[in-house]
């Protein structure tokens, strides 16, 4: 257990590390792109770690089994399951509009220090281009790629779990634990890009003579406070991903018959 913890926070320290990384500096470069995916893989690579560090059933002697009826959804935790999905909903509503905001634009059109690359901001008022990356749709596509690509990970090892040949209270321990860890490193994965895109959105609309439209600064303190949830989730979903055995899960599975 404290290996698989181990291993789980080897994959998460690794991962923000390399995210935090790829997103430091003033420069709207390539390198940004890769954060979100670098995490994603980072991450995975803690958890199938971890899961391989599972012991299987050692024969020894007579066994008994129980007829189980088991579900995926059993397995996932109400909770944090309903976070990522939420946090899912404020990244999709924030890239939806920083994204078309985005160069090429038409009010950027004659701007040459604003190139068309979806890295900046289409509203500059003074014709300087802005410091630190804009998650425009050059940086937003791979990120819902790996969203996207990270949700059907998940449930395909959730549907995985569920048939692992572990049985008795540690089997069921074990699938309960492994689906919050993986529906966690998702949450981490979802909240880091919630919190990023916000804290980008931010810094860039209040440089000066980068946008003075007033509708943009009255968005800034909107993304102050998308950005503590970013950040209040992405460590509430690393605590869940460390120590899984804490968080809320659905109810018991149900044994169709009982066993002897």
């Amino acid at each position: 257990m404290a290996h698989s913890r181990f291993l789980r926070l080897a994959g998460l320290a690794a991962g923000l590390f390399a995210a935090w990384l790829l997103t430091a500096g003033d420069e709207a470069g390539l390198r940004p792109a890769f954060a979100v995916p670098v995490l994603a893989a980072l991450l995975a690579a803690g958890l199938l770690t971890a899961d391989r560090t599972v012991a299987r059933p050692v024969g020894t002697g007579v066994r008994s089994a129980r007829l189980v009826r088991r579900r995926t959804l059993d397995l996932v935790p109400a909770v944090p399951a309903t976070g990522v999905a939420l946090l899912t909903v404020a990244l999709g509503g924030l890239l939806g509009v920083t994204g078309p905001a985005s160069t090429p634009h038409t009010r950027s059109m004659s701007i040459p220090n604003n190139p068309l690359d979806g890295r900046h901001i289409g509203c500059v008022s003074g014709g300087i281009a802005q410091s630190g990356p804009w998650p425009g749709w050059f940086y937003a596509i791979p990120i819902g790629a790996t969203l996207v690509l990270a949700a059907i990970a998940a449930v395909v090892a959730l549907r995985r779990v569920v048939t692992r040949p572990v049985d008795g209270p540690a089997g069921d321990a074990y699938r309960r634990d492994t689906a919050v860890s993986i529906v966690a490193a998702l949450g981490v994965l979802v909240g880091t890009s919630v919190a990023g895109a916000a804290h980008f959105t931010h810094s860039v609309l209040g440089q000066p003579l980068v946008c003075a439209d007033p509708v943009a600064q009255e968005a800034r303190p909107w993304l102050v406070a998308l950005m503590v949830v970013g950040v209040v989730a992405t460590a509430y979903y690393a605590v869940r991903l460390v120590f899984p055995s804490a968080a809320a899960t659905a109810g018991p599975v149900r044994s169709v018959v009982p066993a002897r």
